[in-house]
């Protein structure tokens, strides 16, 4: 029997009125999503890193002689899920391993300071193991090896010349590599690692290592890998082993309608598929803990109102609420131990307590964002909207960019402000999808961006070169910038509404959810495979305020389908009332994501408001 393919080799269906039927059709036609495309960015299969084999090789020897290995990880997510993965994954394979927790004051590189101090806590340590860094840690890797240490390197960050110095350097953008997709993230390259390691020397493992694809897609999600090849099957992966650690609140609180409310506070995340799995058969505690500290974290984002349900649990869960939480220390200076307590704290509610500061620091987190985001908006910044100036603390900084990037359409870079042109000036910078920073600073004298190519650290010799940065940054984006239609330009894939150039009504929503079912399937969506969005017109509808402090807006259209606004009461609210009294004032345009709600058997389609088209 032949599939249905994803999409009919027929042109859309077009009903009554030249309006498109078959808007999934429609849809995928604008993308360029043909069966061909959507079948491609499939595939798993992939070459192995170079000197995997070899890395493997050094490990057992390690394991068989006694050795001690301590993991030195980075302070972001990723790093956070490379340790976690690495420590659980090691221990439960027989290796004696230690975890090291890094000091993020330091910066990325490993430091001289970050091997003393390692040694002061370790000193049996004989194989230092890197993950998510140390590819260019020159000095760090030299001190270690002094120390007479081997140092093995497992890290996706681009290699530098000279080029690393470790013992052993698995990297997917080493100087010499030739693995094709060059965007895994730091936890699937030791996940790597250690799959290839059970399959050479432990294959009745393999299972318990497969499991900790758990942390390998979320490094991914996290630190914004392209959800292509070999990344969206471990996404998904992870998605589903993550949903495992999942325990329903129970129905325990009355309320006034007479029946009962969930309490997150009597979840029991020992009932957890997985963990009672895990129970059944010999397992290391360290190994064990890591899933109970990731169900313990459901536990903790459902007492915060998160996570209510299963399908809550998805990359949009990852992206937006999992990975700013763990993020959250460095940005506001609180310590980083208890984003690793999660996981391995000795008793679970060690783990909870840990997880209850991780989410309070984040909300702090998004309190002093708002505050420094006027900074950036109402203070003196000569180099708007290309280089903004702050006072916030230098982990804040990518976060800051982030959003003057959303802002503006263009790369952004927020910086320290100098106080005079000799001063050297260090920034971080965010880069929408068609802007490669490394590219677009590499060779400028006095100027160095290191990272990624759409998130990195900007350094700055002198305050006199931020016009050559502003110059360079303005003029690429002259060059690159796609125009209205085109990859990158706010503008909805499709438009719905009553206008003339809407491409289907609002009204009649069965069409409308049949395409969102279908594009469910085509999940997950990320970096370079991005969720479509939407242009919603409205003439018509009702505002309310909704939530526990009126903070959000609820837009709802005479048929009654809700377009939700999350956080926009304060700003818009007044506008938008308005705006639906007053007769002839014209619709309003909304870019939109649409997604289904399903309540006692009834499923709605309900919009979430990106940003409105003025």
């Amino acid at each position: 029997m032949t599939p249905t393919p994803l999409i009919p080799d027929s042109d859309p269906q077009w009903g009554e009125a030249g309006v498109v039927t078959d808007l999934f059709t429609l849809l995928c036609q604008r993308r360029g999503w043909t069966d061909e495309f959507l079948a491609a960015i499939d595939r798993a299969d992939h070459d192995p890193l170079k000197d995997l084999d070899t890395l493997v090789a050094a490990l057992e020897e390690t394991r068989s002689t006694g050795g001690v290995i301590t993991i030195a990880p980075d302070f972001d997510m990723d790093g956070i899920a490379s340790g976690v993965l690495g420590y659980a994954g090691l221990k439960e394979l027989g290796f004696c391993v230690n975890l090291h927790i890094p000091d993020y004051r330091r910066g990325h590189d490993l430091t001289p300071d970050d091997i003393a101090e390692i040694h002061g806590i370790f000193p049996a340590t004989t194989v230092l193991l890197t993950c998510d860094g140390g590819v260019n840690s020159h000095a760090g890797v030299q001190a270690a090896r002094a120390l007479g240490w081997k140092v093995f390197v497992t890290d996706h960050h681009q290699e530098l010349e000279p080029g690393s110095c470790a013992d052993i350097t698995v990297d997917p953008c080493r100087l010499d590599e030739t693995y094709s997709l060059r965007g895994i993230c730091g936890a699937h390259v030791l996940y790597q690692v250690l799959e290839a390691y059970a399959l050479a020397h432990q294959p009745f493992r393999l299972w318990a290592v497969r499991l900790l694809r758990l942390f390998a897609g979320l490094g991914t999600v996290s630190d914004v890998m392209p959800v292509l090849y070999e990344n969206r099957q471990l996404v998904r992966d992870s998605l589903s082993i993550a949903r495992l650690l999942r325990v329903p609140a129970p129905l325990v609180i009355p309320n006034q309608r007479g029946s009962l409310d969930p309490d997150p506070d009597a979840i029991e995340t020992g009932h957890a598929t997985l963990l009672q799995l895990l129970a059944a058969e010999p397992h290391d505690p360290a190994y064990v803990g890591a899933f109970e500290g990731f169900a313990v974290l459901l536990k903790a984002f459902a007492q915060a109102g998160k996570a209510k349900s299963i399908d809550d649990i998805d990359e949009g869960f990852y992206g937006f609420y999992v990975a700013p939480a763990m993020n959250s220390p460095r940005r506001i200076g609180t310590p980083l131990s208890d984003c690793f307590a999660v996981f391995t704290a000795a008793t679970t509610q060690q783990k909870l307590a840990a997880a209850g500061r991780v989410i309070i620091n984040n909300d702090r987190r998004k309190e002093l964002v708002a505050g420094y985001l006027k900074e950036l908006t109402g203070g003196d910044q000569p180099l708007a909207p290309w280089v903004y100036f702050s006072a916030a603390p230098m982990g804040m900084y990518g976060l800051l960019a982030a959003h003057m990037m959303h802002a503006t359409g263009h790369p952004v870079v927020v910086a320290n402000r100098p106080s005079s042109p000799k001063d050297a000036v260090s920034g971080s910078a965010r880069a929408p999808g068609w802007f490669d920073m490394i590219t677009a600073l590499d060779g400028r004298e006095g100027l160095e961006a290191v990272g990624h190519r759409q998130a990195c650290g900007v350094r700055v010799s002198t305050a006199a070169l931020l016009d050559d940065l502003v110059r360079i940054l303005r003029d690429t984006t002259q060059q690159l910038m796609p125009g209205p239609g085109e990859a990158g330009h706010p503008a909805g894939d499709l438009t719905l509404g009553p206008a003339p150039d809407c491409d289907a009504p609002l009204e009649n929503v069965d069409p409308l959810i049949e395409m969102v079912r279908r594009l469910e399937t085509l999940k997950p969506f990320g970096h370079d495979f991005t969720e479509p969005v939407f242009e919603i017109v409205l003439d018509a509808f009702r505002v309310d305020r909704i939530g526990s402090e009126d903070q959000h807006l609820r837009l709802v259209t005479p048929t009654g389908m809700a377009c939700l606004w999350w956080n926009a009461a304060e700003e818009h609210h007044e506008r938008l009332a308005g705006h639906s009294q007053q007769d002839g004032a014209g619709p309003l345009r909304f870019l939109a994501r649409l997604q289904l709600n399903t309540f006692r058997d009834e499923t709605r389609l309900q919009a979430v408001i990106q940003e409105p088209l003025e």
